[in-house]
């Protein structure tokens, strides 16, 4: 299998699997009890807490598709109360939590762990700075679920920042992005933008050629793997989406 075939499998497998435990009520819950407050003032020093005590508006540009001034009120909010970097150790934490429920049982973890931490330490640092800050988080020593897991979050936010970064190639600003995906205004509204929203019905063609791109940029990541270790990927990948899916239901963690 070629990279740009397995990076392209990206975005509904490893991005979907991780994007759940993101959303998950239980890790809000966690993350209150540690004491980093509610809703996205945790998750402005939690998952955007691994980039550190840097300035705020780093941390706006690395979010990308939220709002600047939201986002920055958020990132100031959290920090009141929360040191950004011991709440992105906070977020390993209750993302390996996450991971020990969601993979429990899956018999290729083991194996889709060692294939992903390769990509892991071998994808280029530039233009994604979300994912070096969960990269350089301490992972688990075992080789399992939690560790796998982690590294699965890893992927995410790779494949996040090579997909930021090829909105911006095509002259695609984030509100544009948002407005023209699947989720529309609903997303829109999520991240923090207000109404009216501009008519972006001229722009399908445009976000097409935005998830090629991503794709294109992500393959490289991939090329430290042979052709029968990308298929592997891919298949993992799938197959462990699918595992947390089906654990999921009617479950809570």
């Amino acid at each position: 299998m070629d990279s740009i075939t397995v990076a392209r499998s990206m975005r509904g497998s490893l991005g979907m699997l991780a994007m759940n435990w993101l959303l998950a009520p239980t890790t809000q819950k966690k993350a209150e009890e540690a004491g980093m407050g509610e809703g996205l003032r945790a998750y402005a020093v939690g998952r955007l807490g691994v980039l550190g005590n840097c300035p705020a508006d780093n941390v706006v540009g690395a979010a990308f598709f939220w709002e600047p001034q939201y986002m920055k009120s958020m990132v100031e909010e959290g920090r009141a109360t929360f040191d950004p970097i011991e709440g992105g150790k906070v977020w390993a934490r209750i993302c390996q939590e996450y991971g020990t429920e969601a993979l429990a049982d899956f018999d290729g973890a083991a194996r889709l762990g060692e294939l992903l931490e390769r990509v892991v330490q071998h994808a280029a640092p530039q233009g994604v700075p979300t994912f070096v800050g969960w990269r350089d988080q301490q992972l688990p020593q075992e080789v399992g679920p939690a560790k796998t897991f982690q590294l699965a979050q890893c992927m995410r936010e790779l494949r996040f920042g090579r997909h930021a970064i090829a909105v911006q190639s095509l002259g695609m600003g984030p509100l544009e992005a948002i407005l023209s995906g699947p989720a529309g205004e609903w997303n829109a509204e999520f991240f923090g933008w207000p109404k009216p929203y501009p008519d972006v019905s001229h722009l399908e063609s445009a976000r097409d050629e935005i998830e090629t791109l991503t794709d294109r940029l992500h393959a490289p990541d991939f090329e430290c793997l042979n052709d029968d270790e990308r298929a592997e990927v891919r298949d993992l990948s799938k197959a462990a989406r699918i595992h947390a899916t089906e654990r999921a239901e009617g479950a809570e963690f």
